[in-house]
């Protein structure tokens, strides 16, 4: 008996641990962002883009959650202005833009910030065992799919009435 209570409780422990870490990592980004004087939206536009390189407008604002119009625009133009950012024209179609993380003053200054807490984070995995961190990769990659698989049923869902 005993066994099982401590598993449910175990369970239960770390369900709520991860849901406090999903919210620090939203505080984090939060202030991330203020630190910077852009959006959390904005964040998250140079985190796709320092992952994954440059690419079209239209699939970064996919990976980010915005629309294809209004809103990437506006993003697009606060982060160009503000250095974080370039728009590159083809030169074969002059309507196809690929945007491309500028790696200047700006994004340094940001990523002194970034520095600091992957170093922090990579020193907290480095503590764990190559099998352990089988399993922490395992679970990560699949609550991932979990988080992945509900946006986008969330996203393909009409709005919940007010």
């Amino acid at each position: 008996m005993s066994t099982s209570l401590s598993r449910v409780s175990l369970v239960a422990d770390l369900y709520h641990l991860e849901r406090a870490s999903a919210q620090a990592a939203v505080l984090f980004h939060g202030a991330l962002a203020a630190r910077a004087s852009i959006t959390m939206t904005d964040i998250s536009c140079l985190g796709v883009l320092d992952k994954d390189g440059p690419m079209p407008a239209g699939r970064l604002a996919r990976q980010i959650g915005l629309t294809r119009g209004g809103a990437i625009t506006a993003m697009l133009d606060r982060l160009e202005q503000a250095g974080f950012l370039r728009r590159q024209r083809d030169p074969g179609d002059r309507r196809k833009v690929t945007i491309e993380l500028v790696r200047g003053e700006a994004y340094e200054r940001l990523q002194q910030t970034l520095d600091e807490f992957s170093r922090d984070y990579l020193a907290l995995i480095e503590e764990y065992s190559d099998e352990q961190l089988r399993l922490l990769t395992e679970f990560s990659r699949r609550s991932t799919a979990i988080l992945d698989r509900h946006t986008a049923t969330l996203q393909g869902a009409e709005q919940l009435p007010a």
